[in-house]
């Protein structure tokens, strides 16, 4: 929304011309360019400190829990007993954008306090290299993002079965 210019009197104006009176615009080769910098990226660790799960699975389905974390916990989550909180689908994603948005939605998850999460990936089926995408968010999920993991597991087929996988984070209400 643009302001006003506040009307100039006369009497201000003459006085601002008297003043400028003897002043010439530079020549264009005694112009010095304003060159726009950059702002400059502060990046904070954003992620917490990595924690070693425990992987279980067959390369189909799988589960992974933290430390301290039960196999009957892990179990109901396999069920689709525990409700997500949200859901991230990154069908259509490249590996990359899906890594980016994945980091994103479990930083903003974790900060808000969400319990679990579903992360739909998709199982690969129409992609020529296997399942890149999901095999990318195992990856995060078991390695620089696992300090966000409690527990993990494939999702139960009314959510998505093996193309999604349910996250129960650290730290969560």
């Amino acid at each position: 929304m643009s302001r006003k210019r506040p009307a100039v009197s006369p009497e201000e104006q003459a006085l601002f011309l008297e003043a400028i009176g003897g002043a010439l615009p530079l020549s264009g080769r005694d112009r010095v360019p304003v060159v726009k910098t950059p702002p400059s990226v502060v990046r904070v660790a954003l992620l917490p400190p990595a924690t070693s799960l425990t992987v279980e699975g067959d390369g189909h389905r799988y589960a992974a829990r933290a430390p301290g974390v039960s196999h009957a916990q892990v179990s109901e989550l396999r069920r689709g007993k525990v409700h997500a909180d949200e859901t991230l689908d990154l069908h259509g994603d490249t590996v990359e954008r899906g890594v980016a948005r994945l980091r994103a939605f479990l930083i903003e998850a974790n900060r808000i306090g969400r319990r679990c999460v579903l992360l739909v990936h998709g199982k690969g089926t129409h992609s020529d290299h296997g399942a890149p995408l999901r095999e990318a968010v195992l990856g995060q999920l078991l390695g620089e993002c696992s300090g966000f993991v409690h527990a993990l597991s494939t999702a139960a087929p009314a959510d998505g079965g093996e193309g999604a996988t349910y996250v129960m984070l650290r730290g969560g209400r």
